[in-house]
């Protein structure tokens, strides 16, 4: 073929140079055959064609021609090269001698006297072989355009050796043309018959494409496609070109194929082959017979057999059921060896009538859920079902043509005593027949509300009757799953209970005949059960039903958990279009929205400001796309309150719907925040607190209000809240405390007494000696000011965030006051800094910080360095040049600095260590549980306000942004809660579990081996080993006690809030006669914690507590400030102090 391009390349340029020798040469390598050609091939025609350029005297024109800066593309090739196949290779080679012997001879006559005449003996071998075997005809072409070079080889004899189209290659044309891959490789180079390099070069780059692309659209095909090809309509060219046109589904597609089946041989065959399959595709059924008979084997057979298969006549044309079950089973296999969604429903009626006549009725009922009834054949087979356990399936089927007034004769429906009554009064109302129903039983009743949708009257209706949830398990969980949040808080409780006990007997009760397996299919997924999925994927089109498998693969166990919004989309439309069940299109609807919740609650759990944003807008688009129900509002709620989130939807929701809850204050709170209008925000959370009856999120909530007061300025209504509320003593740091006090005399003019406040607060009183007028010794006290402290108060709002003014100014004059009279070290400090920081004088801030670092210690140097990168006065470069210099220093003094000193230096980005407690861990060991028992198997969803901290913090830990330590107590109380299997069941309580299953695969020692597992997972840091640890640790035990002491009122207040809730107080320690404070393995926690804090840890730039316990929670402001660690409860809480 090689020498068929070299000529196609030689006749081209000559013919588009029009005898130009120069053009000539110039358009040779823009041809197509030039790139069908190998290297050494391109060598010899650009040689040949640049020596004839060089060396014709018709070309060549008087004198020299100048050639400008772009010259032309003659000139310009002039420059360019080719390589001739090397000599020495030529010479010893193998390839053909008439090729052998034009190259050396081009050689030859390039290199003149250069050549060696050694070499003539190979030439006069060449010629020799040339002589007696003849030379490809090409070759005369060559000696005839380029006499003075290879006019020699015109002498020889002329021999063409004839190659034959591929058997094998024409073989492999036998394909779908649908089938991209296949198609792809027929295209694969070498192709097995013989083409133009015209042709073979736009099927290269086809092909080249395809490959890349992978699977193509067959408008992409068509426009891809060369028109050359196309033209051809005979031989296997035209087979080819009519399978491309097939793939691309162009319009004369069939009559090419036609025209090629009355060819003999093989080409005949494949072509006839190809109308069978054009055929059956349109729907011409005379040809079913002849397509069913091919033989499987190939993908052409394989096709025509599928798709008679999916168009399956009525009846199954005589055949046996064995026969159609094999044929459906084909059809599936190849519907998914080549992933395209197939109809069987044609062949899957053939086998539900088949089996019906042959009184298998149960067996029939494995196939009838998928089926759609079109027909009074396909009516009469369902009807023939109703006996059978397939009933309810049959009745929804009947429910659904009647509703869509259906083009059937409905008349045989009347007299049929299985189908429900409310079916046939339709029916008669349809048909304008008279008939009459009684609809005042309990059963008519609920049987009427599922089917229509009416939640509210069904919950109502399941609610009057105290049995309900035990009676009706299925309907009391899709009342539970669909009941609108606009209803009475009472019938809303009744469904939040009722829900668990449904839970318990749901396995003993069958499912109501009125209830279609698909809506509990899809209420058993969104409550983790194990669904039928094939029951689900009925409901949706293929493209919803390709969106809800891909949806299912994120949320698996290795996925990311973030179903792209795209998908998400897909299949809301699919469902919008699908024909379905009021009930189902509720349930859909349902689980298309817990998924967008659910991809919002994942974003919040990264907790980063991009993905916080985009979690609240899904949020507010969840809200605005329909009435919200119970359960959706309650997630909802629960990321409201655990991670910020504002939404205008949800406050207005509740303004019109609930507004004197606490959760409306709580979301119009948010909301506020979010605008900007803190005022509004602190007394909506103030008002949420006093609506809360619960102790810890009330503490938290006014905590929330008195920030939100101190950024509105609002200073007398945030002191008479911290004076109001006894639990905020615990809550908040005494600094704190003093900020607002300060700021609230400041404010009411009251300078002096502000100012004496705060140096009250840094006051240190010792005990000195004096003499008398007599000589005799005597003790008083003297009052001096700690200008350290006053330092820290004076970077106290900037570190915290909080506005500096008025309490900046009174520091500054506290510390004026305290540094008359004396040398002045902090006041000239701060002095000295500002000045700095204004002129962004590096050497200056490096000056006031080593100052600082010598005064008052090094954490109080790394201070002026977080200060000044805080300031926003510093470029990118000014940044990274102070984060160098604080880098320094904490380099040099880090083993110096416990890591309490370290929480507020957030440039140096440490990390921090997270003591875990054991209420996240019982979260991580119940989702290994449900994951044992295989719960949420189908589509996992973190809802129903379940908590996900423990994720975060695992997450976090994989990501290397936090190490965790899982202390002794941790550890031991995991494994004792997991020794008891019955505790575990309740913490997994509301999740939907099969007691039978439970029963075998959860063990007292299956869990143990889970916690353990837990243990191993979520420890990713060990503290050094040594004999006087625990003795270091045991230490500050009466500082603890002392502690809880002074905080008695809080602790009463919780331990009223646990017992409340169920727990024990015999577990609460008992200090001076009273068991009001945290158990032991709690203050063995508190404990170590103190301990790190107090440690210069390397690389550690916190020490936090990852709990939910209260005895953590409400006091952690005060545990921080005496003792150093912080206690996080949340994602949001944990991203203040991860880099």
């Amino acid at each position: 073929m090689t020498r068929q391009f070299l000529l196609e390349c030689l006749e081209e340029s000559e013919e588009r140079s029009h005898g130009n020798i120069g053009r000539r040469l110039a358009t040779a390598p823009t041809t197509e055959a030039w790139g069908m050609m190998g290297k050494e091939w391109q060598g010899l025609i650009f040689n040949l064609l640049k020596y004839d350029a060089e060396n014709n005297s018709a070309s060549s024109g008087k004198g020299k021609k100048r050639v400008g800066r772009r010259g032309g593309r003659g000139d310009r090739m002039m420059m360019q090269q080719w390589d001739l196949e090397d000599i020495k290779s030529l010479l010893t080679g193998e390839s053909d001698a008439d090729y052998r012997l034009a190259t050396l001879l081009m050689h030859k006559a390039m290199m003149g006297e250069d050549w060696d005449n050694n070499w003539n003996t190979i030439l006069n071998q060449l010629r020799s072989q040339c002589e007696s075997q003849g030379v490809h005809p090409v070759f005369h072409s060559l000696a005839s355009t380029f006499q003075p070079v290879l006019g020699e080889l015109g002498v020889y004899d002329s021999v063409e050796v004839e190659i034959d189209d591929d058997a094998d290659w024409l073989e492999s044309c036998r394909i779908d043309a649908s089938d991209c891959e296949l198609l792809t490789d027929l295209l694969k180079p070498p192709l097995g018959i013989q083409l133009k390099a015209t042709q073979l070069a736009p099927l290269k780059r086809l092909h080249d494409l395809m490959a890349r692309k992978g699977g193509v659209k067959p408008q992409w095909l068509s426009r891809h496609l060369d028109s050359r090809l196309l033209e051809e309509r005979k031989g296997s060219i035209g087979l080819l070109a009519a399978i491309l046109a097939s793939g691309a589904q162009l319009e004369d597609v069939k009559s090419r194929f036609e025209q090629l089946a009355i060819e003999e041989g093989i080409i005949g065959d494949i072509s006839a082959k190809q109308v069978l399959l054009i055929s059956i595709k349109e729907g011409n059924n005379s040809v079913w017979d002849e397509c069913i008979s091919l033989k499987q084997g190939n993908s052409l057979n394989d096709a025509c057999r599928a798709h008679a298969w999916a168009r399956t006549p009525e009846g199954g044309p005589g055949l046996s059921l064995k026969k159609l079950e094999k044929g459906l089973d084909e059809l599936n296999s190849w519907s998914e060896i080549r992933g395209i969604e197939m109809d069987a429903s044609e062949i899957k009626w053939a086998i539900v009538e088949s089996m019906a006549n042959d009184g298998e009725s149960e067996s029939a009922c494995e196939h009838f859920p998928s089926l759609n009834i079109n027909n009074n054949q396909q009516l009469r087979i369902a009807l023939s079902l109703l006996n059978s356990s397939c009933h309810e399936s049959v009745v929804a089927k009947l429910e659904k043509v009647i509703a869509n007034a259906s083009n059937l004769d409905f008349s045989i429906l009347l007299g049929h005593e299985a189908i429900p009554v409310n079916i046939r009064l339709s029916v008669s109302e349809l048909l304008d027949v008279s008939g009459s129903a009684d609809q005042d039983t309990e059963e008519m009743m609920l049987e009427l509300y599922t089917s229509t949708g009416d939640i509210k009257a069904l919950t109502g209706l399941l609610a009057a009757h105290p049995d309900s949830a035990q009676i009706n398990p299925h309907l009391t969980l899709v009342s539970a799953r669909l009941i609108g949040a606009e209803n009475d808080n009472d019938l809303l409780t009744w469904a939040r209970l009722a829900r668990r006990e449904a839970f318990l007997v749901l396995s003993d009760v069958e499912l109501p005949s009125f209830l279609s397996p698909a809506a509990f299919a899809l209420t058993s997924l969104l409550d983790g059960g194990i669904a039928d999925l094939e029951q689900v994927s009925s409901l949706l089109d293929s493209e919803g039903l390709q969106s809800f498998k891909q949806c299912r693969r994120a949320m698996m166990e290795d996925g990311d958990g973030l179903v792209p919004q795209p998908l998400l989309l897909k299949m809301e439309e699919s469902v919008s279009s699908s024909e379905m069940g009021k009930i189902e299109r509720m349930l859909f609807n349902q689980l298309i929205l817990n998924l967008k919740l659910n991809r919002a609650d994942s974003l919040l759990q990264i907790a980063e400001s991009d993905t916080h944003k985009e979690a609240e807008e899904i949020i507010e688009e969840v809200l605005t796309s329909a009435p919200p129900t119970y359960r959706l509002m309650r997630n909802v709620n629960a990321q409201v309150l655990e991670h910020g989130v504002a939404s205008g939807a949800l406050e207005r929701w509740y303004k019109n719907n609930n507004a004197h809850s606490m959760e409306a204050s709580i979301a119009t709170g948010r909301y506020a925040e979010k605008g900007g209008n803190r005022l509004e925000a602190a007394r909506s959370y103030q008002t949420a607190a006093t609506r809360c009856d619960n102790f810890e999120l009330r503490q938290k909530l006014n905590k929330e209000a008195l920030i939100s007061y101190a950024h509105a300025g609002n200073w007398p209504e945030a002191i008479e809240l911290l004076e109001s509320e006894s639990g905020l003593k615990a809550n908040i740091t005494d600094r704190f405390k003093l900020y607002l006090q300060v700021n609230d005399e400041a404010d009411r003019g009251n300078l002096e007494k502000a100012r004496s406040t705060i140096l009250a607060n840094v006051a240190e009183s010792t005990i000195i000696e004096k003499k008398n007028d007599e000589g005799e010794t005597y003790e008083v006290e003297q009052i001096t000011h700690s200008v350290e402290g006053l330092n820290l108060h004076l970077t106290y709002p900037s570190i915290h965030r909080l506005p500096e003014e008025p309490y900046r100014g009174r520091v500054l004059a506290a510390i004026n006051r305290v540094q008359k009279g004396r040398k002045r070290r902090g006041a000239d400090i701060e002095q000295v800094f500002q000045k700095a920081l204004n002129r962004k004088e590096f050497t200056e801030i490096f000056s006031v910080a080593n100052r600082a670092a010598d005064e008052m210690g090094p954490e109080h140097g790394l201070l002026i360095y977080e200060r000044a990168m805080n300031s926003s006065k510093f470029d990118v470069a000014g940044l990274k040049r102070l984060s160098e210099m604080q880098r320094t220093m904490y380099s040099r003094t880090e083993n110096v600095i416990p890591v309490r000193q370290r929480i507020h230096l957030n440039n140096l980005a440490l990390k921090p260590l997270v003591v875990v407690d054991t209420n996240l861990l019982v979260d991580a060991l119940a989702e290994r549980v449900l994951r044992e028992l295989e719960i949420e198997r189908e589509v996992p969803m973190h809802l129903d306000s379940r908590r996900e901290f423990h994720k975060t913090l695992l997450y976090r830990s994989q990501q290397g942004r936090i190490e965790m330590f899982i202390p002794a107590a941790t550890r031991n109380e995991l494994r004792n809660i997991a020794a008891i299997p019955g505790r575990m069941r309740k913490i997994c309580g509301d999740r939907l579990i099969d007691p039978k299953l439970w029963d075998e695969k959860i063990t007292e020692k299956s869990l143990v081996a889970l916690a353990d597992g837990v243990i191993t997972e979520y420890n990713s840091w060990n503290p050094e080993t040594g004999a006087n640890i625990n003795e270091l640790v045991q230490i500050r035990r009466p500082e603890f006690e002392t502690f809880f002491v002074d905080l008695k009122k809080v602790y009463s207040d919780i331990t009223d809030s646990k017992i409340s809730r169920g727990h024990s107080q015999a577990k609460r320690q008992e200090i001076e006669g009273e068991a009001l404070y945290p158990e032991a393995g709690d203050v063995d926690i508190m404990l170590f914690s103190a301990y790190l804090a107090d440690e210069s840890l390397e690389g550690f730039g916190s020490i936090l507590v990852a709990s939910r316990d209260s005895d953590f929670t409400v006091p952690a402001r005060a545990l921080q400030e005496r003792f150093g660690f912080v206690t996080v409860d949340n994602a949001q809480a944990l991203s203040r102090y991860t880099h």
